[in-house]
């Protein structure tokens, strides 16, 4: 799953077309909460996330949004990924991710 790095979005936000690719069961009733997106207002639902693997990083237990269908075109990995690592460093076209 494509992910872009967002250093401006608090939590990891997934589309719902990748949520439901990855198995992350969101219903209709799920989206109880708002949040703004590059898109404007959507509404959104929370999920707890075991686990996330970005090459030869891990990081267990992290909170995220779904974002309504249709709503968001390109899946966020936000602060509350970046924060679990020692460090992230971007150089020139390269992001180096250390846990």
């Amino acid at each position: 799953t494509l992910l872009m790095v967002d250093t401006g979005a608090t939590m990891i936000a997934l589309s719902y077309e990748t949520a439901e690719k990855i198995g992350l069961g969101v219903n209709d009733s799920d989206f109880s909460k708002v949040a703004r997106t590059a898109n404007g207002i959507s509404k959104v639902a929370h999920v707890d996330i075991d686990e996330i693997t970005i090459g030869d990083i891990t990081v267990n237990n992290v909170k995220a949004i779904v974002v309504e269908p249709g709503k968001l075109d390109i899946n966020l990995l936000g602060m509350n990924f970046l924060s679990k690592l020692k460090r992230f460093e971007v150089s020139g076209k390269k992001l180096l991710l250390v846990q």
